[in-house]
């Protein structure tokens, strides 16, 4: 069961998250990736089932078999701007950087695709 939401918490996630949507540049030890680019890249691994939301609030790796440096890059960057995010979040409501996340993660369940993958507070990958 989901944890009821924080208003003040939510609004600072939602208010912050213009700022994760300006343009910044990953770099790994071979590969360049736009934020466009990474988005694209997580939001394939996600439909493929490789990787999913998890309820701290961030994307993790659901099978890492199939991982590839361009995924774990992508989910890098994408993990690095959530984690400045509910820092920022987290600061503005009084609160933790991982109420902040735990928060985001609430808001974005229920626009999870169907199909796609989410791993619950206990752990557990689960197919929505």
């Amino acid at each position: 069961m989901m944890k009821r939401l924080n208003p003040a918490l939510a609004a600072a996630v939602v208010g912050l998250a213009a700022v994760a949507a300006t343009p910044v540049f990953a770099k790994t030890a071979t590969t360049v990736m736009s934020r466009q680019d990474a988005r694209a890249t997580v939001n394939q691994a996600k439909a493929d089932g490789i990787i999913g939301e998890m309820a701290d609030g961030y994307v993790g790796v659901r099978l890492e078999a199939r991982m590839t440096p361009a995924i774990r890059a992508a989910m890098g960057e994408m993990n690095a701007g959530r984690a400045e995010l509910y820092r920022q979040a987290g600061q503005a409501a009084g609160t933790t950087a991982a109420a902040a996340g735990a928060s985001s993660y609430q808001q974005r369940f229920s626009s999870i695709p169907a199909g796609q993958w989410y791993r619950d507070d206990a752990g557990a990958w689960h197919q929505k």
